[in-house]
């Protein structure tokens, strides 16, 4: 009878309504009428808030509004601003750089339209007396001499040199046709 002079403790409920129950405490259970008492008042207030939780459930979910699932698009970057101001910008500029090349083209081939196509005309040579001739390469072995002493050409500004490969500079020579 020492069961009965001590009652459970407030752990060993708890234990006993988690459903973890040691066999001393059902021991106590069937000897001590008053825990009996206890434990199950306790289990009906749990089993009857347990009811009235899965109503209050079931009312709220029927006045709430059914929603359709939420599925995921089959193609998600469809849906982003960015993306379509990327692709805008993309065919603004594929359309843009073919213009350019089309009208580059067309403004070319107008050039080569618009260009009258020179006709070389056969015919006897100019007779130039021997005095023009002498004083012709006089000119031309003046303006090659200074362009020989001038060092600032674009090639030595770059550091390039003129190689000669054994063959002396020619100045151009008419021979008049006598």
């Amino acid at each position: 009878m020492e069961n009965q002079q001590f009652h459970l403790t407030d752990a060993q409920f708890s234990e006993l309504l988690l459903g973890t129950t040691p066999s001393a405490v059902q021991a106590h259970l069937d000897a001590c009428s008053q825990c009996s008492e206890e434990a199950d008042r306790v289990s009906a207030a749990l089993g009857s808030f347990e009811q009235q939780s899965r109503l209050w459930a079931e009312r709220r979910a029927a006045s709430q509004p059914i929603l359709a699932s939420h599925r995921q698009p089959a193609f998600p970057w469809l849906y982003r601003p960015q993306a379509w101001t990327a692709a805008a910008l993309t065919i603004a500029l594929a359309a843009a750089i073919a213009v350019t090349v089309r009208n580059d083209i067309t403004v070319r081939d107008d050039h080569r339209r618009a260009v009258p196509q020179q006709i070389a005309i056969v015919g006897s040579a100019p007779t130039v007396s021997p005095a023009t001739l002498k004083a012709d390469n006089e000119l031309l072995s003046a303006i090659d001499g200074e362009l020989r002493a001038d060092q600032s050409t674009p090639a030595t500004m770059y550091g390039l040199t003129a190689a000669s490969r054994g063959t002396p500079a020619r100045t151009p020579k008419r021979i008049a046709n006598e």
